[in-house]
């Protein structure tokens, strides 16, 4: 982040916390499998829905016996792994073994279409396929004629359509054989941002981005954790903050529980039942559980935390939640794709607060994209985020809004995420968007999309009053306010605008 102007030292902010642990010197499957090793047969990860778990002791046995199989499969130093799959306890072993082989780890949403898969596997140069028996026709279909694929195989222990099972790759390791992928500057996983403004970009994260990361994410400034957490992975591990919870959960020896997808009464059950503690979410989760009636149905005193990620969660619904569940933390950090997580933390309850700077922050640029990485890095090294925010005198930050999403209104800036933030808070509004259309006189005007709470009916001009006693004048929503079923959101929660203005009212 940079600020305006001539940048002097002072508007230069560093993490002040005390006894900032040094990056790991070791290789970053070393450091994972040592870490799990210490954990025992306390369960690493448990299936949500069917209650199938695995323990440490199994998970790093499978790790180095299917990297090992791997290797001798024909997989080599460099080559990518493209794992098409929804949330699983198979998915992070893979995700571990693939990189033990030496191999870099891409992550596709199971979710994509043909035509979108066969995108991500071409730009990402992948030569190996793990792919979930549910989504292989896609994936099939993908890559019939991608003549770089070196071999396929499905997620679990069972073979489908004669391809054989990533649990069939396994071969006893000798005791003698170290599984070392990924060292220092050497890259091993390439997400790909949300594309909320453009094409997905892979983006290459280094085994020391991960492990500057990984090493400190535990500390109480940042999401404070330990082997007594019981860890909710319902956030798609193709999404940064979805793989990063589940790395700390293995890397400090909690229990992580994953979910498929969000499905309201599976979700509240899962916390129920495993009487999970730390609850990772996008706003529209954040927005459930801080409004939905049905969670009032399920006990859920055995959480402790709630952190939020991926996109602004209003300070109004975080007032909203730490009022529900006053026992519980709420919290919201900041992080991108290309910052390996979150480069602000919070400690605190403080609404619309993503907390101070953390330690080791750095970025990677785009993989195979020049220009975007040049646009995104400066010559100085700074890296630009394109968001809008502030910050007080104790250092802790605020993010406002995306620079790309302000609405310009006769030269004033309206943030939609503010406008957002205020229309949940509405009883009858399940949620909300907010987008600029085109005025010739003001250039933008704010125009809100909404969907009614269950059984409630609203009136699109009651609410454009309801808000204009609420706000300044040049936040009023003079663009009108529809009444739509969904508002289009990416896998990690941001709302997709794109689509919005795409729609015949919304040019």
């Amino acid at each position: 982040m940079v600020a305006l102007g001539v940048e002097k030292e002072e508007h230069v902010l560093r993490c002040t916390w005390e006894n900032i642990a040094p990056v790991p010197q070791k290789p970053f499957i070393t450091y994972i499998l040592d870490r799990c090793a210490q954990a025992g047969d306390i369960d690493a990860l448990v299936d949500g829905v069917s209650g199938e778990r695995l323990k440490y002791s199994q998970l790093t046995t499978w790790v180095r016996d299917v990297s090992y199989g791997w290797q001798a499969a024909g997989l080599e130093a460099g080559q990518v792994v493209c794992l098409v799959t929804p949330n699983c306890i198979l998915a992070l072993p893979t995700f571990l073994a693939a990189v033990a082989a030496k191999g870099i780890v891409t992550f596709a949403n199971p979710l994509s279409t043909p035509d979108e898969l066969r995108r991500h596997v071409t730009h990402s140069n992948s030569s190996w396929i793990v792919v979930h028996p549910l989504f292989l026709k896609n994936v099939q279909a993908a890559i019939k004629d991608n003549k770089n694929i070196k071999g396929i195989n499905i997620l679990g222990d069972k073979a489908t359509d004669d391809i054989k099972p990533v649990t069939s790759l396994r071969q006893e390791a000798p005791a003698e054989w170290a599984c070392t992928g990924g060292s220092g500057d050497q890259v091993l996983h390439l997400p790909y941002s949300s594309g909320t403004t453009g094409l997905p970009k892979g983006v290459e994260i280094t085994a020391g981005n991960w492990l500057a990361m990984l090493s400190n994410i535990g500390r109480k400034e940042y999401l404070n954790i330990n082997s007594e957490e019981v860890i909710l992975g319902i956030l798609p591990f193709f999404h940064i903050f979805g793989i990063g919870m589940g790395l700390a959960s293995l890397c400090y020896g909690a229990t992580m529980v994953t979910l498929p997808r969000f499905i309201p009464d599976i979700f509240l059950k899962a916390l129920q039942t495993y009487k999970v503690t730390l609850v990772p979410v996008v706003p529209p989760l954040a927005i459930f559980l801080a409004k939905h009636e049905v969670v009032a149905k399920f006990d859920l005193s055995a959480m402790k935390s709630i952190v939020c990620g991926a996109a602004p969660l209003s300070g109004d619904v975080q007032e909203i939640l730490s009022k529900k569940f006053p026992e519980v933390t709420v919290r919201q950090g900041f992080g991108m794709t290309e910052t390996t997580l979150a480069v602000f933390a919070s400690e605190s309850h403080e609404p619309g607060a993503v907390g101070h700077i953390t330690a080791h922050s750095e970025a990677k640029g785009y993989f195979n994209d020049v220009k975007a990485t040049s646009e995104l890095i400066d010559s100085k090294g700074w890296l630009h985020t394109g968001d809008v925010g502030h910050f007080n005198d104790s250092g802790i930050f605020y993010i406002v809004d995306r620079i790309k999403e302000l609405i310009k209104y006769k030269g004033f800036q309206v943030a939609p995420a503010e406008l957002e933030g205020l229309l949940v808070t509405h009883e009858s509004i399940a949620d909300a968007a907010v987008i600029g259309v085109v005025d010739e006189e003001a250039g933008e005007l704010p125009k809100a999309y909404i969907v009614q709470k269950p059984g409630k009916i609203v009136d699109s001009e009651d609410i454009i009053a309801w808000v204009k006693e609420r706000v300044a004048p040049f936040k009023r929503l003079r663009g009108g306010v529809e009444i739509i079923d969904a508002i289009p959101r990416s896998p990690a929660g941001k709302i997709l605008r794109k689509n919005l203005r795409q729609q015949p009212s919304g040019a």
